[in-house]
């Protein structure tokens, strides 16, 4: 195909040492559960620069586009996606400090935010250490937990539009609510802003521990999860709702509702996708007849 000569050559002109690109690549080695087919194209983005180039390059194509991030949060269809996916890598991989707030490109991952933060003193993100995902993606989808999340600590957040166009957004801006934002609106998250406290770092370390310590006691702190399957329906546990509907530990194929948290998944193995979706049509239908409470999905689907 002539688009896949054009951005290989792109990507070989690149302005960044990071930038990447592979053809074919199983989205199973980039995603939390383990599973998924082959992407068309696979682009690890290294720069601003590389990133509006490719956005003018995309503008002339007609192939889907998806931006993974850490790949924590997404269920990959067993055909793949027959689409460019993205991931922000090389200085979007950047923390900076100015006083009390902190800066974190797209690409950094939570827990590197929350450790770095941690180290400076600073508090305010302590829940973060046991959320895999990047910040783009905690942006997104206002990642939180005990009762906390990032949207209440954002001051600013670049964005860039499908046509290349560097936005700042103030918070009112980003529209944040429980498990989402307006920010899907655009192309990605470059960066974040975030307003901290200053702290004791001893302190804020042990807090940090605490939560980590109660996610991991808690949740099952294993490889082949994508995190809560579920939103949390109001006034509601949705782990707790798929517990009562005695699901846990229901298995299809290598895929099974762990037997420690009822709003997880877990790949054994060699789960397929096809397995998951069963699991999730049967999670959501048990817990409509015996509840009637509609779960809505956290998870994102890709390929389907």
């Amino acid at each position: 195909m002539e688009w896949k000569a054009e951005l290989q050559g792109m990507v070989e002109d690149s302005h960044s040492s990071a930038s990447r690109l592979r053809f074919g690549e199983p989205l199973s080695k980039h995603t939390y559960f383990g599973i998924g087919g082959p992407a068309t194209a696979y682009y690890e983005v290294g720069s601003i620069e590389d990133l509006i180039r490719f956005t003018a390059f995309t503008s002339q194509q007609f192939l889907p586009i998806a931006l993974l991030g850490r790949g924590s949060n997404f269920l990959v269809s067993d055909n793949g996606f027959e689409g460019m996916v993205i991931r922000l890598v090389g200085d979007f991989d950047q923390i900076r400090y100015e006083g009390d707030s902190v800066c974190a490109g797209g690409g950094v991952s939570q827990p590197k935010l929350a450790k770095s933060v941690a180290d400076q003193g600073l508090s305010g993100l302590e829940f973060a250490l046991g959320i895999p995902g990047s910040v783009g993606g905690a942006m997104i989808m206002n990642a939180g937990a005990w009762g906390n999340d990032f949207g209440e600590r954002v001051e600013q957040i670049r964005v860039m539009t499908d046509q290349g166009e560097i936005l700042k957004l103030c918070h009112d801006q980003a529209g944040f609510a429980y498990r989402r934002s307006k920010l899907d609106n655009y192309f990605c998250v470059l960066d974040a802003s975030l307003r901290l406290v200053q702290g004791d770092p001893k302190e804020v370390t042990q807090l940090m521990r605490k939560y980590y310590q109660r996610k991991i006691t808690t949740q099952p702190f294993v490889e082949g999860s994508a995190g809560c399957m579920f939103k949390n329906p109001p006034n509601h546990s949705a782990g707790k709702l798929i517990e009562e509907c005695r699901l846990k530990g229901t298995r299809i194929g290598d895929a099974e509702v762990s037997t420690t948290h009822g709003n997880f998944i877990i790949n054994h193995g060699k789960a397929k996708a096809k397995d998951v979706l069963e699991l999730i049509d049967l999670m959501q239908n048990r817990v409509k007849a015996e509840k009637e409470i509609d779960l809505q999905m956290e998870v994102k689907l890709l390929g389907f």
